[in-house]
């Protein structure tokens, strides 16, 4: 696979997702940049997760209230983020595959079938974010490795047009940095791209969006506080949740919450991986947050309702589940796809339903 190179390199969150990409040894956003993955995706599935246990843990901002979700295990593979289909038959994630190639593959949500490709090798250099579209027609995928020379990573923004497979930069994307990445419709209906990175001009990060078919791009927030965005979720109102590894000087991250361009803390003291795997609810009263129980050494959902700020958790495995990584939802409905880099000795993909 093509080697990261220059601001990609750098970034905390990307060393520790992709440290096979890059050295990642002393990076201060990792959680484990020693133990990141870099093994290979396999054809046999994973187990199940068995029953979810639920618990009012989950440090600061309130507490309390349960979160009765089931989770199992889908494929075994090196994976970044992963979503489920509007319908939630299908997951699909960013990984790499057997033959060390970075892309897009598809798993049963039913789990047994291992992974299917539906796009690797170039374009691709290290795919993080993915998003499905609302009518499960395209894929779209952040990736800052792609779309320039050495020693100057820009990234770029891909669309995949479903069942075929065909792969094609999103006009207006490339040059972003782009990390995590949502899709939804703006006021005019139109569906649009809402991405994590770092302008052009001033290499500012923030939080932009850009027409799902291509265009022009335009800056929702950037800027301070933020200073690594990854993952982010969109309410039907129009807020914006977005996580920042690096916003915190205890080395947690925090989530902000924007409205009309201003961003400001929602939730803090969490710790968790690259991409951060965030999502809300199907009616947008609660935030669903993948993160790491350091008492337990595995990965916990975080249910934080957005009225209150009130905080559930539901362990996800067993120990030595603790590398999370991206979390997105159904469009269709309350089924969530995950993935953790370290589950399984090797990374797996996972589905949550309540």
């Amino acid at each position: 696979m093509t080697e990261a190179r220059g601001d990609f390199r750098r970034s905390a969150g990307v060393m520790c997702a992709v440290a096979s990409l890059a050295a990642a040894a002393g990076n201060p956003g990792c959680s484990r940049a020693e133990d990141a993955p870099g093994r290979t995706i396999a054809g046999s599935t994973a187990g199940t997760g068995g029953a979810a246990t639920t618990s009012g843990a989950g440090g600061g901002d309130g507490a309390g209230g349960d979160a009765p979700y089931a989770i199992s295990a889908l494929a075994q593979a090196i994976a970044f983020d992963a979503t489920p289909d509007a319908g939630a038959a299908y997951v699909y994630f960013t990984g790499i595959d057997a033959g060390g190639r970075a892309g897009v593959f598809r798993t049963s949500a039913h789990g047994g079938a291992g992974a299917t490709e539906i796009a690797a090798g170039s374009p691709f250099v290290a795919p993080l974010g993915i998003a499905a579209s609302a009518d499960g027609g395209r894929l779209f995928v952040a990736d800052p490795g792609a779309g320039s020379a050495a020693l100057d990573d820009a990234g770029a923004l891909f669309a995949i047009d479903l069942p075929g497979g065909a792969v094609a930069p999103v006009r207006g994307g490339e040059g972003m940095r782009a990390r995590g990445l949502e899709v939804a419709r703006g006021a005019d209906n139109e569906e649009r791209i809402v991405f994590t990175g770092r302008d052009r001009e001033g290499g500012q990060p923030g939080v932009f969006a850009l027409p799902a078919r291509g265009g022009e791009v335009s800056a929702i927030a950037k800027g301070s506080p933020l200073v690594d965005p990854s993952g982010v979720a969109v309410a039907g109102g129009g807020d914006i949740f977005v996580c920042d590894l690096l916003a915190s000087p205890d080395r947690t991250a925090t989530i902000f919450r924007i409205q009309d361009g201003f961003a400001s803390a929602f939730a803090t003291g969490l710790r968790v991986g690259y991409p951060c795997g965030l999502a809300l609810t199907r009616d947008d009263a609660a935030l669903l947050v993948l993160t790491r129980d350091v008492a337990r050494g595995a990965d916990e959902v975080v249910r934080i309702e957005v009225a209150s700020g009130a905080r559930s958790a539901t362990a996800t495995g067993a120990p030595n589940h603790d590398e999370p990584g991206g979390l997105h939802r159904a469009k269709g409905a309350d089924v969530f796809a995950f993935v953790d880099h370290r589950a399984q000795e090797q990374g797996s993909v996972f589905l949550l339903r309540p």
